[in-house]
């Protein structure tokens, strides 16, 4: 396990090897950034070099999560919230001494969704750091966390990968030829995540050109032929057939990801009406139908942006796609 084998965010890297060679590392990071930048595949592979310094042991119990000093703590249920029960779990094994490696490390994924009781659970934790014990909160949303949690924490800032990084991924790994790589690179906004998904997804193209007509009222007569479209949409998510609550959070994560398109989509419409360079666009295959609406009065990117966090919430509380729209 090692950091050379993660896509991009090479300050990242040399950042935490500076770190564990000074052997000055934090009992407490927050790493923050976009979705599907590599934030959680980075947390493993340090709580590897933590655990086991020396890097003589076997990696098979930290890649399959079943290690006893490597705790990892995902928000479950419908809410798609942290379990009181986990932080306090979290909070009584911290003080625990390893069983196998030399130190323990609790990974708390989506840290930002939390309860408040569980944020203040947490921060009384922080404040009695124990030397063999790490915690590394993830997080795309940081401005959700409390800010004495964040003032704890050695902070980590991950960007979005660049178009020419995943596009170089997709050809290793896919055997996609440049063309279709540049292609799908664009499309993942900088998310190797969602290039490896639009790479094994057949449906996720028919998603997004789902979206585009939508946008685009294409056949879309009254509020009827809106509403039998957003149905359609929804049922290609499929979650109300879905119990399992990861792949529920899972798809959730996935419709936010396309509503992202709608920011997008207006984004390419303004660019198209300043005249600024095309090669920016998202929708750059799209270029034709998009140029026929650029002349419209359009809503502020500030106004969208608003309204889709409403979305997004309202989708978070479990009310239908179609409903939240």
């Amino acid at each position: 396990m090692d950091f050379s084998n993660i896509i991009g965010n090479s300050n990242i890297k040399k950042k935490l090897n500076k770190a564990i060679e000074n052997n000055n590392l934090s009992n407490t990071l927050l790493f923050s950034g976009p979705s599907g930048v590599g934030k959680y595949q980075f947390a493993k592979i340090l709580a590897y070099y933590l655990m086991y310094p020396s890097k003589t042991k076997d990696e098979i119990k930290l890649k399959n999560n079943n290690h006893p000093d490597l705790h990892i703590y995902t928000p479950c249920g419908k809410t798609s919230m942290h379990l009181i029960a986990s932080i306090r779990d979290l909070i009584s094994e911290v003080h625990i001494s390893p069983f196998e490696a030399k130190a323990k490390v609790f990974i708390i994924k989506d840290a930002n969704r939390m309860h408040s009781i569980s944020f203040n659970a947490l921060l009384k934790t922080l404040e009695e750091p124990t030397f063999d014990s790490y915690i590394i909160l993830i997080t795309e949303n940081v401005d959700e966390i409390l800010p004495t949690i964040i003032s704890r924490c050695f902070k980590m800032n991950f960007s979005a990968l660049t178009n020419d990084e995943i596009s170089s991924f997709i050809q290793r790994t896919y055997q996609k030829d440049e063309k279709d790589a540049t292609a799908i690179a664009k499309i993942s906004l900088g998310s190797i995540t969602t290039a490896i998904e639009l790479c094994e997804d057949s449906l996720y193209l028919k998603k997004r050109e789902f979206l585009f007509d939508i946008l685009l009222k294409k056949n879309i007569y009254s509020y009827f032929d809106l509403s039998k479209k957003l149905d359609e949409l929804e049922e290609m998510f499929s979650i109300d057939k879905i119990s399992d609550d990861l792949e529920i959070i899972k798809i959730k994560k996935e419709i936010n990801l396309l509503l992202n398109k709608i920011i997008y989509f207006f984004r390419d419409l303004y660019i198209l009406k300043e005249n600024i360079d095309k090669k920016n666009l998202f929708f750059f295959d799209k270029i034709d139908q998009l140029e026929k609406l650029k002349f419209y009065n359009l809503p502020s990117i500030e106004k969208i942006d608003l309204l889709l966090e409403k979305v997004k919430l309202a989708i978070s509380r479990n009310i239908k796609l179609k409903v939240a729209l």
